[in-house]
């Protein structure tokens, strides 16, 4: 998987996806779902798919917020 298939719609990086170059599973099968995958067709190839520090960056700031809101901090007096 040396080919690069994909670049981050987020940072521009370059990176592979497994399924785009023939592979049984991807690298982001390993991670929690946390968007929704959009329907076949309806956007770019590229433009769903984010390189893995970004995607871990985005799982773990909906984490933060979804934490914080089943959390929020209490009121200041």
């Amino acid at each position: 998987m040396n080919d690069h298939t994909n670049t981050c719609p987020r940072c521009g990086a370059r990176f592979t996806c497994g399924m785009q170059a023939g592979e049984p599973a991807c690298w982001c099968a390993a991670y929690p779902a946390a968007f929704a995958v959009p329907e076949a067709g309806a956007v770019a190839v590229d433009a769903g798919c984010y390189c893995p520090r970004c995607l871990a960056e985005l799982i773990e700031e909906r984490r933060a917020r979804l934490a914080q809101a089943e959390h929020p901090p209490a009121a200041s007096r």
